[in-house]
């Protein structure tokens, strides 16, 4: 099954990677950023949401704030975003998903990998020990690491949009192609940790970070969205 993955995504390796322009130097009282490092592979979105990925019905753009995308597994791409305040209070809504859309391009099913943390000064109510701002991740802390514990997933999905690159290069639509949001409910298989064949070692994740799939695994020429969890005071 391996072997598969290689020889139909070798040609991937080059990254292309866009970023929203945010002012992350500016200083905010109580601020809080998470910070994302993501191997997708082959073509992935980052998105950070406000809204319950199991409301019924979903309101519109529930997937939220599109903050990067990336196109090939070979780098790893990393983005920050400030997260949004409640206007009517000033101060962080009491809960975020981080959802992740990967489109499998070479065959072998979407996978992803990847590291997030949150940063940023006391001052947004009461500093709590192993939180920002009071914020944390479902496992207690300020990092996540993809694993099959506090992520779900779809079931493979079918290719929203065709992505095989232009023989002139990578088109534009990998920045502005808007997939349909599908809410995750199923728990993750996992390929395995960071260093694991055919990726190898992605740099800058930490190594017990797994490369996570659907359910069902090894789905080729499909797409999936993943999402975890985020609580503030």
């Amino acid at each position: 099954m391996n072997r598969l993955k290689i020889s139909k995504k070798r040609g991937y390796l080059i990254a292309v990677s866009a970023f929203c322009l945010l002012d992350v130097t500016a200083a905010h009282a109580g601020s809080t950023y998470v910070n994302s490092k993501m191997n997708a592979d082959d073509w992935g979105k980052i998105y950070l949401s406000t809204t319950n990925p199991n409301t019924i019905p979903l309101p519109a753009q529930a997937e939220g704030l599109q903050f990067g995308t990336s196109l090939g597994w070979g780098s790893t791409h990393v983005n920050t975003l400030f997260l949004p305040q409640n206007p009517s209070t000033g101060r962080n809504f009491h809960d975020y998903w981080i959802n992740i859309w990967v489109q499998d391009i070479g065959g072998g099913g979407p996978d992803l990998l990847g590291q997030f943390t949150l940063t940023g000064a006391p001052g947004n109510g009461s500093p709590i020990i192993g939180a920002v701002n009071g914020c944390r991740f479902d496992n207690g802390t300020v990092t996540m690491l993809t694993n099959t514990t506090q992520w779900s997933v779809t079931k493979p999905q079918p290719q929203s949009i065709s992505s095989l690159p232009n023989p002139a290069g990578y088109p534009v639509w990998t920045s502005n192609y808007l997939p349909p949001f599908v809410a995750p409910s199923q728990i993750p298989f996992s390929l395995g940790a960071n260093g694991v064949s055919p990726w190898g070692l992605r740099s800058g994740i930490n190594a017990a970070a797994k490369w996570i799939t659907t359910a069902s695994p090894y789905v080729s020429y499909t797409e999936a969205w993943f999402s975890t969890h985020i609580r503030c005071p």
